[in-house]
């Protein structure tokens, strides 16, 4: 009975990954009813289950919605299947399982893509790019991946969850310097468009676990805190000097937060993007040689915005 499960697995992996979950769910209850103790055949057919219902509601959405549907589902199943991650014996069953689903979700998900026409605008093409590169990231293919990025970023430059994927990529590859650089400005342009749960790069996804379990952060907070502590740590530890209008930009940014923060009731989303402002206006002071007056006027704001914070800065 142990061998007969065993083959179905196998066998079940395989459809899997051809993108088959209704002939895998097939061949593990052929096996099922002999072994019907076997934790790891109930839940692996539950994940089958997922992502049959998965597949037939796809057909009611069209176009772009097709794809998207597909990442917001798999984010969720990897969630829910955390929970379940103990039925199958050991963590190498786990990973193999969970790595089937992931080639069949990304597989069909960027063909979904693929078949997406902009129709000559730039910024909805760039959008495109940018999802079908999380789809080739996500099925191992990071220099390709990198190349639709980089496409995406000049069609519709500077945008922030694009600057995060391309990082991302870019430290998968091995370029740590250029993906450190890339991860603080797209944490500077918009916090709130970098999904985190789409980084996969040890770098970020360390820096995450570390804020989670030390400061239980989540959510936005999560992706506001994200770059403050990048820069303590040191995890985004790499400067590049700032253009004069690029200054002038941040210091009028800083004026508006500061302006913001005195009148809110609630702080915890604008004290840590002030605090990251504030990081990068330090940074710039230090390469650039600034007056020891200006650096400590910044310091005594630093402190009076986060005491630790400061405490920290200085470890």
């Amino acid at each position: 009975m142990e061998a007969q499960s065993e083959s179905a697995i196998i066998k079940a992996l395989s459809f899997i990954k051809d993108g088959s979950p209704d002939l895998a769910k097939k061949e593990l209850e052929r096996a099922f009813p002999s072994d019907i103790e076997n934790s790891r055949l109930r839940v692996f057919i539950s994940y089958c289950n997922v992502w049959i219902g998965a597949y037939r509601e796809i057909e009611s959405h069209t176009g772009l919605e097709r794809g998207d549907f597909l990442l917001i589902k798999w984010n969720r199943f990897e969630d829910w299947t955390e929970q379940s991650a103990a039925s199958f014996d050991s963590d190498e069953l786990y990973e193999s399982v969970m790595f089937a689903f992931k080639v069949c979700v990304y597989t069909r998900a960027l063909n979904e893509f693929s078949q997406v026409s902009s129709d000559g605008d730039q910024k909805f093409q760039a959008e495109i790019l940018r999802k079908t590169g999380l789809c080739e990231k996500r099925l191992g293919n990071y220099d390709k991946a990198l190349g639709l990025l980089r496409e995406a970023n000049s069609l519709n430059p500077g945008q922030a969850d694009i600057l995060a994927e391309m990082a991302d990529c870019l430290d998968l590859c091995g370029d740590s310097k250029l993906a450190k650089i890339l991860y603080r400005e797209a944490f500077f342009v918009d916090p709130e468009k970098v999904a985190i749960e789409n980084l996969d790069s040890p770098l970020i996804q360390d820096l995450v676990s570390w804020i989670r379990e030390t400061k239980n952060y989540a959510g936005s907070q999560m992706r506001e805190w994200l770059p403050v502590y990048g820069i303590l740590l040191g995890a985004l530890n790499v400067k590049r000097p700032l253009k004069s209008q690029e200054v002038a930009h941040l210091k009028q940014s800083i004026y508006s937060k500061e302006n913001e923060l005195r009148g809110a009731e609630k702080t915890e989303l604008i004290v840590p993007r002030l605090m990251n402002l504030y990081l990068w206006l330090m940074d710039h002071y230090l390469l650039s040689r600034e007056s020891t007056i200006k650096i400590n006027e910044l310091l005594l704001k630093i402190k009076l915005l986060d005491a630790e914070i400061f405490e920290e800065y200085f470890k």
